[in-house]
């Protein structure tokens, strides 16, 4: 194997991992945001829990389909 190939191995698999913890750190960042926004909205009209469960499951619902969407092949 020569030292190009090698050096094309490596960049793509980096970038592949990139992709991947760009992703964690968006899933990360939303829920927690959403969450804290969810409680402050629940504190606001004495609701128990209920923004604080509804937003961060319609943001994981969007981000499912939005990565379903983006890994199927092009027609």
């Amino acid at each position: 194997m020569s030292l190009q190939t090698h050096d094309k191995k490596v960049i793509k698999s980096s970038a592949s991992w990139s992709k991947y913890a760009g992703l964690a750190t968006q899933l990360i960042t939303g829920l927690l945001l959403l969450l804290y926004v969810g409680k402050k909205i629940d504190t606001y009209f004495h609701y128990k829990n209920s923004f604080a469960w509804i937003l961060p499951s319609i943001f994981i619902f969007y981000t499912l389909v939005r990565i379903i969407k983006e890994t199927q092949p092009k027609k």
